[in-house]
């Protein structure tokens, strides 16, 4: 009788500390009207390749206040473009973007911004690769296809937004670099090559601006 007793309270008193912890966590988060509660499911193997990132990845929120509010997981829904995150055990979804300045998940830099494909504007969220001068973004999506059984792969392309400008979309990565780096084609060349990058990969490209920016940079400082 008595470890029939003690069992449930044993379970209360475990899960006080606990739920205390959690409400901690959201009590650092301002009451911004930005998330919404969702039942989201954590494993749903047909849906992965929805994803940017599968899991819920650290990552932190700057809002347009430039406060900053970490402790959460997000990942990405590229069908939906939707950022799903997750506090302690609590599950939400970003409803107001337009309040943040960026999302940061595990270091990469997602924007939501209006920008143009061919002459349509759109908003959705961008993956900023690089931010001097002319800002470059990747956006993903999910392509159509002509049947339900074939695979759905997450695909992506390029966008270059001027000062006071909207980001418009490029046709291609080579497009980009003769239009930002037309005096280092060649070495972008040799880079690509003895690397294996595979320039339609974000995080390839994004490798291949970093060393074309740092290039550039070391020949004006040696003149």
């Amino acid at each position: 009788m008595i470890k029939l007793l003690l069992s449930p309270l044993l379970i209360y008193f475990i899960s006080i500390p606990a739920f205390s912890q959690e409400s901690s966590v959201w009590k650092g988060y301002p009451n911004l009207g930005i998330m919404h509660y969702k039942v989201i499911l954590d494993d749903v193997p047909e849906e992965q390749n929805n994803y940017q990132n599968p899991q819920f990845e650290l990552s932190k929120l700057t809002t347009t206040e430039n406060k900053v509010l970490n402790s959460i997981k997000i990942r990405y829904n590229v069908k939906t473009d939707v950022m799903e995150c997750r506090i302690g055990s609590q599950h939400s979804t970003i409803k107001s973007p337009e309040k943040l300045k960026e999302v940061n998940i595990n270091g990469k830099c997602f924007e939501y911004k209006k920008y143009l494909v061919k002459r349509d504007t759109t908003s959705g969220y961008l993956q900023k690769l690089y931010g001097c001068g002319q800002k470059i973004y990747a956006k993903y999506y999910i392509p159509s296809t002509k049947s339900k059984l074939d695979l759905k792969k997450t695909k992506s392309y390029y966008l270059i937004q001027n000062k006071g400008e909207l980001p418009k979309k490029l046709n291609s990565p080579s497009a980009l670099l003769s239009r930002l780096y037309k005096n280092f084609i060649k070495q972008a060349n040799e880079f690509e090559k003895n690397n294996q990058l595979n320039l339609k990969n974000p995080a390839d490209f994004e490798k291949l601006l970093t060393y074309l920016n740092h290039l550039s940079k070391d020949i004006v400082a040696s003149r």
